[in-house]
């Protein structure tokens, strides 16, 4: 199978308006949290993104972040409006403009809970309508589609793009997701006991559980041979699978990412052990971290280093895929593995080798591996060459 060329990225979260800034936080092994146990954008950083959206864009958070976003990658990708006319576009989220209705919701509680007042305020709110907003904006007039597929969205996202390519349904395809804060999601993980106030430690045997992020990435893919242009990387393989063990958590033994993996693997003709790093889901809860330990310590005897950077942005749900992809990205450009965040004691349940420190490496691959809620899992290869 060919392997899809990406040369745009773009990207915003709590520790950088653009992909550069959130790099070096990263790099550096920071972190964004805040004592809340939630990584949001601070005021200056919103203002600062405010100013470079058209006013029809402020009407969400969601939005904001969208154009900020796309327009970064837009640009980096060298499209003309003319390849725009041709291109596919694929959005992923689990929240999109959700605070358009919540804004309302003091007033019903003041006033009542009028359900006509209520479905007249939603009744535009549809999860995919960012995604047309965008399209008509920037002039993507290719097929549009929407993913909303728990945490493992945009990077089903990008293996969904990957196969639109290989197939001939587009040239070319933008893909990315965004989430933003919202009490809805606080509230769900809350039930669900798994946030915490404390800066997540994945893999560690002290962590505690998992902290909510909010943040925005896109990519723009074309044909290998396309353009003689030069490339971020290359996406070579892709791997989905559910594995159906519990709504809300992933099978103990990690089998349904196993699949994933090995699909992936599969998919892009190469073996486990060309597998320099693992960019992991990681998202420091106790039941998440051990299962995908167990896929990773199935699959790949040779230990390959192993990274979650969500202890610096926290987790952005559906945006996560894409968002570490671009730092994946980056970083194996610059012949890098990024840091695990806050990692201090490992658990003796999880033999991973998971780095402190920004690691000088060599390498020609590396696997981005995410699951979702409801057994939902996904396994994109990137790799520094295009493979045959």
């Amino acid at each position: 199978m060919k392997s899809i060329k990406v040369v745009g990225l773009g990207a915003t979260c709590a520790n950088g308006v653009n992909k550069e800034e959130i790099f070096a936080s990263i790099s550096q092994g920071s972190s964004a949290i805040l004592d809340s146990g939630l990584a949001t954008l601070s005021e200056s950083q919103w203002q600062e993104v405010t100013k470079t959206v058209p006013t029809e864009f402020h009407d969400s958070r969601c939005s904001l972040l969208n154009v900020h976003s796309l327009r970064a990658a837009l640009k980096e990708s060298g499209w003309s409006q003319e390849d725009l006319k041709n291109t596919g576009f694929i959005f992923a989220s689990t929240t999109s403009q959700i605070d358009q209705w919540e804004k309302h919701l003091p007033f019903y509680k003041k006033n009542g809970y009028d359900l006509e007042k209520i479905k007249s305020s939603v009744a535009n709110q549809s999860l995919g309508t960012p995604a047309l907003r965008l399209a008509e904006f920037f002039g993507i007039n290719g097929p549009v589609s929407l993913i909303t597929s728990s945490c493992t969205a945009s990077l089903q996202a990008i293996a969904m793009a990957t196969l639109w390519i290989r197939t001939g349904k587009v040239k070319r395809c933008v893909v990315g997701g965004t989430e933003i804060q919202s009490d809805l999601t606080k509230v769900g993980f809350g039930s669900l006991r798994l946030l915490s106030k404390e800066n997540a430690k994945p893999f560690d045997k002290d962590r505690t559980g998992i902290n909510l992020g909010e943040g925005s990435a896109f990519l723009c893919l074309e044909q290998s041979d396309l353009r003689f242009e030069s490339a971020w990387g290359y996406v070579s393989g892709v791997g989905l699978s559910t594995d159906a063990h519990h709504p809300t958590s992933p099978h103990p033994d990690g089998l349904g990412s196993q699949r994933a993996i090995q699909m992936a693997l599969h998919n892009a003709n190469l073996s486990a052990s060309e597998i320099a790093w693992i960019y992991s889901h990681g998202t420091g809860s106790p039941a998440n971290d051990l299962a995908e330990a167990k896929a990773i310590n199935h699959l790949f005897p040779q230990n390959p280093f192993v990274t979650s950077t969500k202890s610096s942005h926290g987790h952005t749900l559906g945006a996560s895929g894409a968002l570490e992809s671009v730092m994946g990205l980056m970083a194996m450009q610059r012949q890098q593995i990024l840091p695990t965040a806050c990692f201090e004691n490992a658990d003796d349940k999880i033999q991973l080798k998971i780095p402190k420190v920004l690691v000088e490496h060599t390498y020609s691959h590396f696997l981005k591996n995410s699951l979702g809620f409801g057994g939902i899992n996904a396994a994109v290869i990137f790799s520094a060459e295009a493979q045959a």
